[in-house]
């Protein structure tokens, strides 16, 4: 009871150390290599929420036998947690720790039946080996974890650990560290890249970006800092500061004699939606600071309703009945539903800039977006295509009728106190 797993019948957690602190205390040799191999059950919690734990536990099962039919009398498989197994493969190299995760993988092509119904899940698998990734034992295993979860994060079925995904766990850890500092030591900017109406030329917007310069490490694009931002749950609290900063920013406008009568977009994550004051706390800020929701268009990906589509859409009808707009950023590149699409009651659609970057020379790009464009006007939005950097993707888009476009060909991002003159050089010359 105390070495086994009671429900799959292997080993457990405790068993699994036990053996595996044993092989590590052996001098190593060029025979007595040894992979941890950890393997996470993919769509598990969405099985057992769906067709409750009973139909979970017999897929637990399922997968456990499964998995040892595949090992050989020297591996060791045990079940170190919920939806967690793990195999210290003996004798190991590369290629055979390689062609072990690659047949782990291929099981999952087969359904899991349970109760006649066919559960199709899948499996993320990280490795590391012994005495390669570290002589110690904890060493081994955090790197295997970490190849996992890589795996998982990734979409991919298996990560090998190797030295670049060390760096790159202890860069994610620095920068999450630092980063939840960051707004208490001043580091965080905002840029304004301006949105220019295709028809009349005038700028009509602008969409404010998160900039982020550490004095060590110096410029981080948010293209890194954002997900690990997310990841470790530092959304929040950045959201705040940048509606915070752009109302601020647009007083400070007014005080220059700026008195801008378009939007300026800012980007919600979703740890933000899902606060429970979200609402409350962005419209005490617009209150306090004296701006008007109708100045600010708020842009979320469709990315953002996977986790609770209806209590998303909840959040977001109110904050249309108060005033904002909603802009679907990234349109095509995530969800796409057109279910959830019609209830959005958004204003804007924007085309990602994968499909603009080649939308002059790639006939199967220019087909995406005449039909992102043509689907975004059929229910009665405004199109917007977004990282415009020559003449011709601007034409190309006018030919199609796309609305508004924003892009380096018109401007880069421009620090505030550019934003005045650029509008006053480029208002009769866009």
């Amino acid at each position: 009871m105390t070495q086994f797993d009671s429900l799959t019948g292997l080993p457990n957690r405790a068993f699994f150390i036990e053996e595996a602190e044993f092989l590590a205390n052996f001098n190593p040799t060029d025979e007595n290599h040894f992979s941890i191999i950890f393997a996470d059950i993919d769509r598990f919690k969405e099985l057992n929420n769906t067709h409750g734990h009973l139909c979970g536990d017999g897929a637990l099962k399922t997968v456990a036998k499964r998995l040892s039919s595949l090992l050989s009398s020297n591996d060791f498989l045990a079940r170190v947690d919920g939806d967690e197994f793990v195999v210290i493969h003996r004798n190991a190299t590369k290629t055979s720790t390689s062609l072990l995760a690659d047949k782990l993988v291929k099981s999952f092509s087969d359904p899991i039946v349970i109760e006649g119904r066919d559960n199709y899940l899948g499996i993320s698998i990280g490795s590391s080996t012994w005495p390669i990734d570290g002589r110690d034992l904890s060493s081994v295993l955090s790197r295997s974890d970490l190849a996992m979860h890589k795996a998982k994060v990734s979409h991919q079925s298996y990560v090998c650990y190797n030295k670049s995904l060390g760096y790159e766990y202890d860069r994610e850890k620095t920068i999450s560290i630092k980063l939840s500092q960051a707004i208490e030591k001043n580091q965080l900017a905002l840029v304004y890249q301006p949105k220019i109406d295709l028809v009349s030329h005038d700028i009509v917007g602008f969409e404010a970006l998160l900039r982020w310069t550490e004095p060590e490490m110096g410029f981080i694009g948010p293209a890194e800092f954002i997900p690990i931002a997310e990841k470790h749950g530092l959304m929040t609290e950045i959201g705040h500061w940048v509606i915070l900063t752009t109302c601020k920013q647009i007083n400070q406008w007014r005080t220059a004699g700026f008195d801008f009568d378009g939007r300026i977009a800012i980007n919600i994550s979703v740890q933000q939606i899902e606060q429970p004051y979200f609402y409350e706390r962005t419209l005490a800020v617009l209150k306090n600071e004296r701006i008007s929701p109708a100045q600010i268009e708020l842009e979320v990906t469709e990315s953002i309703l996977i986790k609770d589509p209806e209590k998303i859409i909840a959040v977001l009808s109110r904050l249309i009945r108060a005033g904002f707009s909603i802009a679907i950023d990234d349109f095509g590149t995530g969800y796409s539903s057109f279910s959830y699409l019609k209830k959005f009651q958004a204003s804007v659609l924007k085309i990602d800039r994968s499909f603009v970057s080649n939308v002059t020379t790639n006939l199967l790009d220019q087909s995406i977006v005449q039909s992102i464009n043509d689907l975004g006007h059929n229910l009665g939005l405004k199109v917007i295509a977004e990282g415009v950097e020559t003449i011709e993707q601007s034409d190309y888009l006018t030919s199609i009728g796309c609305d508004m476009v924003q892009g380096f060909y018109y401007s880069k991002p421009l620090v505030a106190d550019k934003v005045l003159s650029f509008i006053t050089n480029n208002t009769d010359q866009l």
